[in-house]
């Protein structure tokens, strides 16, 4: 066991050092420090140094070197908007000078996507042949496009996912403190983590292992809270919060229930969205077996994306847990298929044109809605089955 966990450990290692080539070339020299990354390595440097991340200070160093000049104040100031822990759950990110960092954080991201579908269809037991798990992910990746601007532009999305599911792999192994700790490193992003914190919560009401689980995030949870304290003082959650209003503002944001022309329209998607979420709570509740929890899983996620505001099309990765849930448990190789060619509607609604550019985080989680609906009436001649170990 320790040998294989050391060759694959090889191997991640020998695929990042290889995806160093392409992504110095095509991404770091070219764009040098225009990624998201650069928000998270400037405001984590500038509170291992003390000062003020979401101060003018570092607001304008952003500036200056993602968009080359001082942003006039009647723009949005594109400040730094994460919680002030992340500077220690990347800490290794942000020591490093920012050419470095960005060049292993990037050339680590197509081989943690591919661990981390990996991790997901161990978790769903669904075992496929060398050829199809490669297509897999071929489709999931380049097919369904968002991993690869997630990659190009620096986003934590793939981290997040990755912690998230190897949190469930790690509680399903016994490890719940590890488990506890891998859940907590997600809340770097808040809005994700909060609802995998109360979906955890549900999932293991059960579980021997939950007050285990538990006392360790509250006890990661108050370590996080008191990491930045030394640096920036007792208050740092008062003016993050303070940034996140400001950070409400961005006009590149899109709300996307603003898009239906009409306010009747949008009450209707939020009561069929809340009522199709609720229907799936009711029967997790009442019969919390693993493909109840996957299936309420699977309908949460569009339905979060599309009452949620969303600051980029990246954030519809996380769509690709439902994918394979779904993927996983078809029956029908007619619907796996169907399936899989919607994977590429990304690539459709791209070459459609800007008008798109919005109507996507509407559009996109439906399809996955609309998939699990069929499946779930049995249309098509399908029925849930567990799939192969």
């Amino acid at each position: 066991m320790k040998r294989t966990s050391f060759i694959l450990l090889g191997l991640f290692s020998l695929t990042i050092i290889l995806m160093m080539v392409p992504s110095y070339y095509l991404l770091v020299k070219p764009r040098q420090q225009a990624f998201d990354l650069f928000w998270i390595w400037a405001g984590g440097r500038a509170i291992w140094a003390g000062e003020n991340p979401y101060g003018t200070e570092t607001t304008r160093l952003i500036q200056l070197s993602v968009f080359k000049r001082v942003l006039a104040p009647n723009e949005y100031q594109h400040s730094f908007p994460h919680p002030a822990h992340i500077a220690f759950v990347l800490w290794p990110f942000i020591i490093l000078p920012f050419m470095q960092s960005i060049l292993l954080w990037t050339s680590l991201q197509i081989p943690l996507f591919m661990v981390s579908m990996v991790l997901g269809l161990n978790l769903l037991k669904w075992t496929l042949r060398p050829p199809t798990l490669f297509g897999l992910l071929l489709l999931t990746s380049l097919g369904f496009r968002y991993p690869i601007i997630v990659y190009v532009i620096g986003q934590l999305a793939i981290f997040i996912i990755f912690c998230l599911l190897m949190s469930v792999w790690l509680f399903r192994h016994h490890h719940a403190r590890a488990a506890a700790f891998a859940l907590a490193c997600t809340t770097i992003r808040p809005d994700l983590a909060l609802l995998a914190i109360l979906l955890a919560l549900l999932f293991i009401r059960h579980s021997p292992q939950r007050h285990e689980f538990i006392s360790t995030l509250i006890e990661i949870g108050i370590i996080f809270a008191l990491l930045p304290v030394p640096f920036l003082g007792l208050s740092w959650p008062l003016i993050w919060l303070e940034a996140i209003g400001r950070y409400g503002n961005n006009p590149n944001a899109t709300y996307p229930p603003n898009l239906l022309p009409s306010l009747w329209l949008r009450g209707m998607l939020f009561i069929v969205l809340i009522g199709w979420v609720g229907t799936h709570l009711f029967w997790t509740w009442r019969n919390p077996t693993f493909l109840q929890k996957a299936m309420l899983v699977s309908a949460i996620i569009p339905s979060a994306l599309m009452l949620l505001p969303q600051t980029g099309s990246y954030n519809l990765t996380f769509l690709l847990i439902s994918a394979v849930i779904l993927l996983s448990y078809a029956k029908s190789s007619r619907l796996k298929y169907l399936m899989a060619v919607t994977l590429l509607t990304p690539w459709l609604y791209f070459l459609l044109g800007s008008s798109f550019d919005r109507w996507i985080f509407l559009l996109i989680p439906s399809q996955f809605i609309l998939w699990q609906l069929v499946e779930q009436l049995g249309i098509m001649n399908y029925e849930f089955v567990i799939p192969n170990s």
